[in-house]
């Protein structure tokens, strides 16, 4: 990937609102929303409490299957907005081992292009740091005074869902409930990047 990463931070969950839950990430610079289902921000916060399901759920399982190849979450992007839904990019990494099952000093690498509501999740559980490109970073209205405004603990006990409603300005209530971004199981699936090989 050659354009300049930014590493971000999950700084608050707000939820849910009419369409979804709405994850508030950011630099220090500047915040911006982020819209997941419902059931994808029930998977964040229950990350962010580090809560252990007594069975294993979806990203459990995915998480599982990669150790289980001994395949490297190396890299979460979010590397664009397409028709107002982030794209992001799910990088792993592989160790080519020989027949003796010794590492021969070769990786493979692939790059998956993925829901980054998943892609928040795996970051979390694999302790991954998120990255965004500079596209991203220039389309997205800067939240950080509306975010600094809502006051609260961001990652307390929450209801049902494991999710709040936190008490939000009406001109940004309205602005998150009219935005339509990564609805998750809720929506429409995500377009893919405009060119695939550049994400």
């Amino acid at each position: 990937m050659s354009e300049n990463l930014h590493p971000v931070r999950i700084k608050k969950v707000l939820g849910p609102t009419q369409t979804g839950t709405a994850v508030l990430l950011g630099t220090d610079e500047k915040t911006f929303v982020m819209f997941v289902g419902i059931y994808e921000g029930a998977a964040l916060i229950r990350e962010l409490q580090n809560e252990v399901p007594p069975r294993p759920l979806t990203h459990e399982l995915l998480c599982y299957i990669l150790t289980g190849f001994d395949i490297e979450v190396k890299r979460i992007v979010i590397s664009d907005i397409v028709d107002n839904t982030f794209c992001a990019t799910l990088v792993l990494e592989q160790k080519v081992r020989d027949e003796d099952e010794a590492w021969v000093g070769k990786r493979n690498e692939v790059r998956i292009d993925a829901r980054p509501s998943d892609c928040l999740v795996i970051a979390l559980k694999e302790k991954k740091e998120i990255f965004v490109t500079d596209a991203v970073l220039e389309k997205v209205r800067d939240f950080s005074e509306e975010a600094g405004a809502l006051g609260g603990k961001p990652f307390e006990k929450f209801g049902s869902f494991g999710l709040k409603e936190f008490e939000v300005d009406a001109e940004l209530k309205d602005e998150l409930d009219g935005q339509d971004f990564d609805l998750g199981a809720g929506g429409p699936p995500p377009a893919p990047p405009a060119d695939e090989d550049e994400d």
